[in-house]
């Protein structure tokens, strides 16, 4: 198996322009190949993957980024690897979309595992010996299939023990027993986003399916303590762009409330909840952050960049990884803010606002604005009624529509209801 070393430069000599302010370091990575997946079992030691052409690689660090070790990864031809996953400092594993590769030698030699899997999306471990594998692969006119694989052996062999017309996006443990999976497939849905989720509480004996969904599907999940979880939607209908959101449960999947939505994006955006206070979720080049459970978000790096994917191992400690071999460090949890929070309420309304989901089907609401008063509008420009914030367009034909504040002079915003 082929691998090299070399030592980087230093990374706290300088600052990227643009991201000091927010508290983020430019760490070097001698490459300007993309950055797929970033992964840190503590503040030290951590492990990126890249993809340069045909070569695939591994990044390896044991002082927090200031050095990396690069490593190369022998995989089938026109494969890429996309995900990076460490359970201590020797198991780790790497994965293309078919094929998973396993390392017992932290991440200098890799082994391809003896089987091939059909859309790899997340792994996890619960002990040194167990762990967990979801696949989600989309279907030409059948939708997508999802898998759920285990291994009992750390990783040597896995074998399948759910699959689904679902395509399962995501998994995570909040202990050797509770864990929870997301689930989506909308084109068994007529291409309209529907999603579930499935969980368990027997460390993966028995599996249960919840929060069925029509309208709206999950991403990722992490939880950021044995009852909380934040989870990521999509809300997606035909001719019309996907609307990403996040959401958060305190009790275990019973319930969900949103805390943060209505941002325009194709990608499945990466999230990060080191603890139940402080998140951050990462939409293509733009990241925002909460310290306070999600009551308020800000901008923290303004557009500018392709991000891939973040990783943080504590409130303070966090890397973004990206295109052009971009990776970036905080120590601070990222510093200071690029704008104040949204206020809480919509006196005055100047900056932009949200529905969700969009399009809807019954009603629609505005996150944290229940009580305010909006004004629907027709596409003829005739006013078709005034609506509570929590119960936007509830009795209209299906259609589409524009909505904004009552007496502000805010920007309209279209809205699509559908049968």
């Amino acid at each position: 198996m082929r691998h090299f070393r070399f030592i980087l430069i230093p990374a706290v000599l300088f600052l990227l322009p643009g991201y000091g302010q927010a508290g983020w370091v430019q760490q070097p990575s001698g490459t300007t190949a993309p950055l797929t997946s970033v992964y840190f079992i503590n503040p030290q030691t951590g492990w990126i993957a890249g993809v340069a052409g045909d070569t695939n690689f591994i990044l390896r660090t044991t002082d927090s980024g200031s050095h990396w070790e690069r490593h190369e990864v022998d995989i089938a031809f026109g494969s890429s690897l996309h995900l990076i996953r460490f359970w201590d400092s020797y198991l780790g594993f790497a994965g293309s979309r078919s094929r998973l590769y396993r390392s017992t030698d932290s991440g200098i030699d890799w082994q391809q595992v003896p089987q091939s899997f059909f859309g790899i999306s997340n792994l996890v471990f619960v002990t040194p010996s167990k762990g967990w594998l979801v696949c989600a692969a989309p279907v030409s006119g059948d939708g997508g299939v999802g898998s759920l694989h285990q291994t009992t052996d750390s990783g040597a062999t896995w074998a399948i023990r759910d699959s689904s017309h679902f395509m399962y996006c995501d998994i995570s443990f909040a202990d050797t027993l509770f864990g929870m999976l997301t689930a989506d497939n909308h084109a068994v849905l007529n291409d309209v986003s529907a999603g579930f989720m499935k969980r368990t509480t027997n460390g993966g004996a028995t599996w249960d399916s919840i929060n069925y969904t029509f309208g709206t599907a999950y991403d990722h999940i992490r939880f950021s303590s044995p009852n909380c979880a934040w989870r990521t939607t999509y809300s997606f209908f035909p001719g019309y762009p996907y609307y990403r959101g996040v959401q958060k449960t305190t009790n275990r999947g019973g319930s969900w409330i949103t805390i943060w939505g209505g941002h325009e994006s194709g990608l499945q955006p990466p999230i990060a909840v080191p603890d139940t206070l402080n998140g951050w979720v990462l939409i293509s080049d733009t990241l925002f952050n909460t310290r306070d459970a999600g009551a308020t978000w800000f901008l923290q790096i303004p557009p500018g960049s392709y991000f891939h994917d973040l990783f943080f191992t504590d409130p303070l400690n966090g890397w973004l990884v990206g295109s052009n071999g971009l990776i970036l460090h905080t120590t601070d949890g990222g510093s200071g803010v690029w704008e104040e929070p949204a206020p809480t309420r919509l006196t005055p309304f100047t900056s932009r606002f949200t529905v969700l989901p969009n399009p809807f089907t019954s009603f629609a609401s505005v996150p944290g604005h229940s009580s305010d008063r909006f004004a629907l509008y027709d596409v003829s420009g005739r006013r078709v009624g005034t609506y509570r914030g929590d119960r936007i367009g509830e009795g209209l034909i299906a259609g589409v529509y524009f909505v904004k504040p009552e007496g502000q002079g805010a920007k309209p915003l279209r809205i699509v209801k559908v049968r």
